[in-house]
């Protein structure tokens, strides 16, 4: 299922601050970026509460009035939006709806921590995942290189169909190309979900919490970062790699001559090949570190961040489920696996 931005009036519902225009390429270029949370859902459309409202069902019609009867679904509850009456969702009555300036209080205590500040925030699949991103200040350097900054962000988002508790997600982006890391590291969890408490100390603690997972994760990723690109990486070793990635020898075996030129998962297989060799070849922001086991990496992430087209219009919706909130494993964390093995 892809996730999708929510689309009312013709507008993206979100913001992105500092006069740039969206990773994803959606959304209102905002200038200022000394917002705080609630100003940033208000600029993103955001700034709307929800409630629980009963849930009924048809259980027939009146004879007399010959009016539809409906009646009360026990332990079932509409997650009810206040700016459309729009129902994000079915919960039990355990469920406890969050409004979206309360859930992201933390955020804000995240950025008074640390000097970040918020870049993005938006609505994904109908209005029932609303998420902020915050941008830390200090960058890392793979081996020192200034062309191998990685820009720390934190994407903090709230559930409201039930599914998903309070969470945050580490993503780093290589800044020269926008490439964007969100592979698993061994020695350090990048996702992790937050308690929501309304006590200022208890949330000051999960604020600093947070920022120690963030640190923790930027700090792996620079060693491994560093080792990678110290490990040099041959055009033969390369295409092994890649086989291992996106295997074409297995699928030209099974098939007869007359079935090579027909096969559609070969000729997918094929062009996948060919186009992150060519971004691993080619691409100008990868030269620094072409021929390593971190510039094939990357050629990887730039392929899965940059150059896949999948069905359907919403080609940038559907692009930023991919890489920020995949429902499984993408491409480049696949690759990070292959490259890491000793």
């Amino acid at each position: 299922m892809a996730h999708e931005l929510e689309i009312i009036d013709g507008e993206a519902q979100m913001f992105s601050a500092g006069g740039e225009v969206p990773w994803h390429g959606l959304g209102t270029v905002i200038e200022d970026e000394a917002v705080k949370a609630a100003e940033a859902l208000e600029l993103a459309g955001l700034d709307w509460t929800v409630k629980l409202m009963p849930v009924a069902q048809e259980i027939g019609v009146d004879e007399d009035t010959e009016e539809m009867v409906y009646d009360e679904i026990d332990n079932a509850f509409s997650v009810q939006r206040s700016s459309d009456q729009k129902s994000l969702g079915i919960v039990k009555s355990r469920y406890k709806p969050l409004d979206n300036v309360e859930a992201f209080q933390l955020g804000d205590d995240i950025l008074d921590e640390s000097d970040a500040h918020w870049v993005t925030a938006g609505s994904l699949k109908g209005g029932s995942l609303v998420w902020m991103m915050a941008a830390l200040p200090d960058c890392i350097y793979i081996d020192g290189m200034e062309d191998e900054a990685i820009q720390p962000y934190l994407m903090v988002s709230n559930g409201h169909d039930g599914s998903k508790a309070i969470g945050i997600d580490v993503t780093p982006v290589r800044v020269v190309c926008n490439n964007t890391f969100t592979a698993a590291l061994r020695g350090a969890k990048r996702s992790f979900k937050i308690r929501h408490t309304k006590n200022m100390g208890g949330r000051i603690t999960e604020a600093k919490k947070a920022l120690g997972i963030t640190h923790a994760y930027m700090a792996e990723l620079e060693v491994l970062g560093t080792k990678m690109v110290n490990q040099k990486f041959s055009n033969a070793e390369f295409d092994a790699f890649l086989e291992s990635l996106v295997p074409t020898v297995d699928l030209q075996r099974e098939l007869n001559a007359s079935e090579k030129d027909k096969s559609i998962a070969l000729t997918k297989a094929l062009n996948k090949q060919e186009s992150i060799k060519s971004i691993w070849a080619n691409k100008p922001d990868l030269q620094n570190v072409k021929n390593t086991r971190w510039g094939a990496l990357q050629a990887v992430i730039d392929y899965n961040d940059h150059h896949i087209v999948g069905r359907g219009d919403n080609q940038a919706e559907n692009r930023m489920g991919r890489i920020l909130m995949p429902l499984q494993a993408n491409i480049g964390h696949t690759a990070m696996e292959l490259l890491t093995r000793v």
